[in-house]
């Protein structure tokens, strides 16, 4: 699981639509002097419900998708090209960080908001204390060269997940109603660096008024980048009646600069419309 999706929160505020804690690391970047040239080559997916047939429109919408992404990256000379009718090839001339470019490439984008069902009040935190041992175990797992152990974490993790989206309701307002999404700092020269997210009209009604349902009831509003939880913030009682206005939150935690760019480097250039799967990675 990409490290970028460890992440929770129980705050909810006026200027902090979701506080997010994480924890990651990041890989050392190359110097300058080790930029390399990478072909990325992605086969689209077919998803078990909904979708039947990948077609000719959906290509070419993930081809903008991405094309959008690696300009974000600030990589010049870089190239997106359709091939066959499900795979797409991504050429990148020059990159010093060919980790960071593939993580950002290969991940859907999806993000949407979801209301804490009723009844599961206490459930959350327990649900959450679960996935993180899970998490930890995962840790120490990962160089052990136990096989056996490592495929039963795998296993405890893809059920914990499944645990936490089971305490939640269907999505109420989707990452398609984000006008922009972007990086800043916590405060000024501050090290810490917070994601900005600002709602198109349809997505300020409807954060008003899920922060409304839910304020002062101890349920939270679950925040889901490609399907998995990455936070839980609890909407405070001070917002019963009205709940936040304003088309703006903040996701905020111990972010570095990198992180926060990625992330809003996704949301901002939309959701692939299917998903996709790396198939190879070479330098040229």
């Amino acid at each position: 699981m990409n490290s970028r999706k460890q992440l929770f929160a129980f705050v909810l505020t006026a200027s902090l639509g979701a506080c997010i804690s994480p924890s990651v690391s990041q890989p050392l970047k190359p110097s300058l002097s080790q930029q390399n040239a990478v072909k990325i080559t992605l086969r689209a997916k077919i998803p078990k419900k909904g979708i039947t047939k990948i077609t000719p429109q959906m290509m070419e919408r993930a081809r903008l998708i991405f094309e959008k992404r690696v300009n974000g990256l600030g990589i010049s000379g870089a190239s997106v090209e359709i091939v066959g009718n499900n795979q797409l090839v991504v050429k990148l001339p020059s990159t010093k960080d060919p980790t960071q470019a593939k993580r950002v490439i290969g991940t859907t984008g999806k993000l949407d908001f979801r209301k804490q069902k009723k009844g599961t009040e206490n459930e959350l935190r327990a649900r959450f204390q679960v996935r993180q041992e899970v998490l930890a175990q995962r840790e120490v797992l990962k160089y052990s060269g136990d096989q056996m152990a490592i495929a039963a974490n795998q296993a405890a993790l893809r059920k914990s997940t499944q645990a936490l989206r089971d305490i939640f309701e269907s999505p109420v307002l989707s990452g398609d109603m984000i006008k922009d999404a972007y990086a800043e700092p916590l405060f000024k020269g501050s090290s810490t660096w917070q994601i900005v997210l600002t709602f198109n009209d349809k997505g300020t009604d409807l954060f008003t008024n899920t922060t409304r349902e839910i304020a002062g009831t101890g349920r939270a509003i679950g925040i889901f980048l490609d399907d998995e939880l990455i936070s839980s913030p609890i909407v405070g009682a001070e917002y019963q009646g009205k709940g936040i206005t304003g088309g703006r939150a903040v996701i905020a935690g111990q972010f570095t600069k990198d992180m926060v760019t990625e992330i809003a480097l996704q949301l901002r250039s939309g959701a692939l419309p299917i998903s996709f799967e790396v198939v190879e990675t070479h330098s040229f």
